[in-house]
């Protein structure tokens, strides 16, 4: 997969703590993740922007372009995919502040529920909807398969079996 890209920007209010959440750069395990779930989706080239940012600005991109004037845990802007040469474009923002407070109640750990937000908007991006039940159970699915994706090139890759996230 040397031809997809993450760009990963990190908020300066964010940055401590997401720095001190993996073994390795968060850059690192972000790109893992980003393409484990693009992956998954049958894409193997493309471009996706990773921000990782607190609840006031993910409110505010929430506000401005979607009309939701509330924090939530990921936001994704597909710029296009494309089936026949697998190539997948587009932006994603997930919020740090969100993955703190909601891991406790979803039984994670704070960097696990960060990652499956970021699977949670590539598949977004890869086209994947969650609006309905059918949806919905879908994105379920292919939530857990990118989250074992991940977990085996992590095992690969750094040679443990440090866990992806799970629901």
């Amino acid at each position: 997969m040397d031809d997809f890209v993450v760009d990963l920007l990190l908020d300066d209010d964010v940055q401590s703590v997401v720095s001190g959440w993996f073994p390795e750069s968060a850059a690192t395990v972000i790109t893992r993740a980003v393409r484990a779930a693009a992956a998954q989706q049958g894409f193997q080239r493309g471009q996706i922007g990773v921000r990782l940012t607190g609840d006031a600005t993910i409110r505010e991109i929430n506000r401005e372009f979607l009309s939701h004037d509330y924090a939530t845990d990921v936001i994704s802007f597909g710029y296009g995919h494309d089936q026949d040469s697998r190539f997948l474009e587009g932006e994603l923002v997930a919020s740090v502040e969100t993955a703190l407070s909601q891991a406790i109640d979803n039984e994670q750990t704070p960097d696990n529920e960060l990652i499956l937000y970021v699977v949670h908007g590539t598949l977004h991006i890869a086209g994947l909807d969650d609006q309905d039940d059918a949806s919905r159970a879908e994105m379920r699915r292919a939530e857990a398969e990118s989250l074992r994706r991940f977990t085996e090139l992590t095992a690969t890759e750094v040679g443990v079996g440090r866990g992806g996230a799970s629901r």
